[in-house]
């Protein structure tokens, strides 16, 4: 979500797929403040990412998957990406995961995207006995460090609660805004230098409507907010 906020703000319209398990994305999207330029789409089968993602290509709008943890998912996702993004937290469980989801990355060959980069996300200081660990399993992945991360965790996590984004919330909703948006520039910077593509202005995008079935986070709930079809 981050990511694709920091793209709206530069003039893009983005479509954001939300395809992880949770329909965390879906349900922001259903909240006060999220964005006119992100439109949410909810992918539940790894086979419709291929269409979604084409249509949003197709109308020009920068497009963001958030794949969840699902290896399937996540496979499909690395076949329509030209970037992947591997978040990771100074954790040894989260280092492993990223390393893991990095190594499956490289396995794909030329069904992986062109490049990979792992971003440190809920920066905090840990014991060096555990930060050895960490790096160890860091040191094995192939994917790009980026120098910059996004460090203040309250921040970045309270638009799921409230809505908006760390753009237009404010001071009263969550600690270390001012903060969070200097890391997020920041991140996208690098992220522009590692190769990502600056994406068109949206005075240049071309509007293709998606299914509604894909618009609408209801259409994933049987009996509760995590009940997936």
């Amino acid at each position: 979500m981050t990511l694709a906020t920091v793209v709206e703000r530069l003039g893009t319209d983005v479509l954001l797929v939300d395809a992880a398990r949770r329909p965390d994305l879906s349900l922001w999207a259903e909240r006060p403040g999220c964005p006119k330029g992100i439109e949410v789409a909810r992918i539940t089968k790894p086979r419709q990412l291929d269409e979604v993602v084409h249509l949003g290509r197709r109308s020009r709008r920068f497009v963001v998957i958030d794949a969840g943890v699902c290896d399937t998912m996540l496979a499909e996702a690395a076949s329509v990406s030209a970037m992947a993004i591997i978040p990771v937290r100074f954790s040894p469980l989260s280092a492993s995961a990223a390393a893991e989801t990095d190594a499956m990355l490289a396995e794909r060959g030329e069904r992986a995207p062109r490049r990979r980069a792992l971003v440190a996300t809920g920066i905090t200081a840990i014991p060096s006995r555990i930060a050895r660990r960490v790096e160890r399993d860091l040191s094995a992945c192939q994917g790009f460090r980026l120098p910059a991360g996004l460090g203040l965790r309250a921040a970045f996590e309270a638009p799921f609660l409230t809505g908006g984004t760390i753009y237009n919330l404010t001071d009263e909703d969550a600690p270390g805004l001012a903060s969070a948006r200097q890391d997020a520039d920041a991140v996208w910077s690098e992220l522009e230098m590692f190769g990502l593509r600056r994406p068109e202005r949206r005075g240049d995008t071309r509007k293709v409507a998606l299914p509604k079935e894909w618009t609408r986070p209801q259409h994933a709930v049987a009996s509760g907010p995590y009940q997936f079809t």
